[in-house]
């Protein structure tokens, strides 16, 4: 399966194409669990295609819990690996462009209240809706929410 795209129709010109990456599809890019493949060959398309990657500020505390709970609660990543995957996600971080949840927190939050879904969702479909972009996704429970307030792209199934 190839990387699902936008069509710049409907979205304003920029120098560069943009996308929202949410913690489910960082967290692909560091650890091995279903559809980690595709979601990495889609970032790495993405990237090729001139993209800019964004995130909110909370998806790196969101992967490094993610990392933290593969390897104390489940116990199928060692300690050795998963401050391997934890440095791995700072340097992916680092290299996404930052939004921060302040900004979006009031949007964010209407979001959240009047569509029943966690804080935490809401402030990726804000920042898609902020930024005017897709929100590439590996949950399927925020990309059916987010239809209808913002271009969502499932990953990973």
């Amino acid at each position: 399966m190839s990387c699902p795209r936008m069509k710049t129709v409907g979205f304003p010109t920029h120098d560069k194409l943009r996308a929202v990456l949410d913690a489910s599809a960082i967290i692909k890019l560091v650890l091995e669990e279903r559809g980690s493949a595709e979601v990495r060959k889609c970032v790495k398309d993405l990237l090729k295609g001139g993209y800019a990657l964004h995130t909110v500020d909370l998806a790196l505390v969101e992967c490094l819990n993610a990392v933290w709970k593969h390897a104390r609660i489940h116990g199928d990543l060692s300690l050795e690996e998963a401050e391997g995957a934890a440095k791995d996600l700072i340097k992916i971080y680092d290299a996404l462009q930052i939004l921060l949840a302040r900004d979006i927190a009031e949007e964010a939050f209407s979001i959240a209240t009047g569509h029943n879904v966690t804080i935490y969702d809401a402030l990726y479909i804000a920042a898609a809706r902020q930024l005017k972009v897709p929100l590439y996704t590996a949950d399927q429970k925020m990309h059916e929410v987010s239809k209808g307030l913002a271009t969502s792209m499932l990953l990973g199934f």
